[in-house]
């Protein structure tokens, strides 16, 4: 048995540990510093979400203030359509009757005092009963009118579906680390999938996207099919062409190329939901996703667009075969990421 009293502690070891304890002190003060500022940071974050959903409510209260109002407008403007319409009615009808009955007193006085003019009286009341028979023939189907609203439930139906206004995720960045761009992806292993419906066509998938909660999903023939985490397809949605090519807008919604439009494409609450169409003026067979432009090749070019639609220029074209444009990521990365 050592006693502690017969240890001895040099100045080096001494001086050794102290400075790894100092420096221990200093990652874990680091670290402290680090876990302070995430918290102040997830603060920050929250505010700024904050004034986005509030934002968002105040810009969809504005759109359907101007729905609201645009509709009363033409609500208004039908309805003085139709009263000026029967007001001219009313007016026609009230004149004739004035101008008939001014004629019958005339023909009543006259005929017992004057033959001639009881005569001439005659004449005028009979071309006036011809005027009127004529106008009650024109008017002898009459129909009441009223105002009907057709209602477009569609925008109610979209908003009863979901369930949020945007889905909160949490967004990680490596604080000591960062990897390289230029890393190898090396493949661990494969597992084959099926994601056939039955009864459907053969499989042609053309996109595929992970989403943020581990979800895919896979762009077959002219659906969209969202599948679960164990890749069984729980949704599918229908699209109008047949798919070329989709991208990641946001962690929740991609944007599905078809033939010459582009389709945005919602998940929410485990269901597919249709959003904006972007009809463009060629051809589309890639698309891709880039600081809030969209780039997106025809057959022979590669062109930049907003998230609204506009065009913002064409940045490529290879008009050496009909081809040149279907692969997106080639062009893509040799004319946009090199800049």
């Amino acid at each position: 048995m050592t006693l502690i009293a017969d240890t001895s502690l040099s100045a080096t070891d001494h001086q050794h540990l102290v400075a790894k304890i100092n420096t221990i002190l200093d990652q874990l003060m680091k670290l402290q510093t680090n876990w302070e500022s995430n918290m102040k940071s997830l603060q920050v974050s929250y505010e700024e979400r904050l004034k986005e959903v509030r934002s968002m409510r105040k810009r969809i209260n504005a759109t359907l203030d101007e729905l609201e109002k645009t509709t009363l407008k033409e609500l208004d403007e039908v309805k003085a359509s139709w009263n000026a319409s029967f007001k001219f009615d009313v007016d026609a009808c009230s004149r004739l009757r004035i101008k008939l009955t001014h004629l019958n007193q005339t023909l009543q006085e006259t005929g017992k005092k004057n033959a001639e003019l009881a005569f001439i009286a005659y004449q005028k009341s009979a071309q006036m009963l011809k005027q009127v028979d004529k106008y009650l023939n024109n008017n002898s189907v009459q129909r009441e009118v009223s105002l009907k609203l057709i209602v477009y439930n569609d925008i109610k139906a979209y908003l009863s579906n979901l369930t949020v206004l945007g889905q909160t995720i949490h967004v990680q960045k490596e604080l000591t680390m960062q990897e390289s761009s230029d890393k190898a992806i090396s493949v661990a292993g494969t597992t084959p999938v099926s994601v056939r419906l039955p009864d459907g066509a053969n499989c042609d998938i053309r996109g595929i996207c992970s989403l943020f909660n581990g979800q895919i999903l896979v762009a077959d023939n002219k659906g969209l099919k969202l599948l679960d985490l164990q890749h069984k397809v729980v949704c599918e949605c229908d699209m109008s062409w047949s798919q070329y090519d989709m991208c990641l807008i946001t962690p929740c919604q991609v944007a599905v190329i078809l033939d010459r439009s582009i389709q945005f494409v919602s998940v929410n609450s485990g269901k597919l939901v249709k959003g904006r169409e972007l009809q463009l003026q060629h051809t589309c067979r890639g698309v891709a996703h880039h600081q809030e432009n969209l780039y997106v090749t025809s057959r022979t070019a590669l062109y930049k667009y907003t998230l609204t639609g506009t065009l913002v220029n064409k940045m490529y074209e290879d008009t050496s075969t009909s081809l040149t444009g279907n692969c997106l990521e080639l062009i893509f990365k040799k004319k946009i990421m090199s800049k």
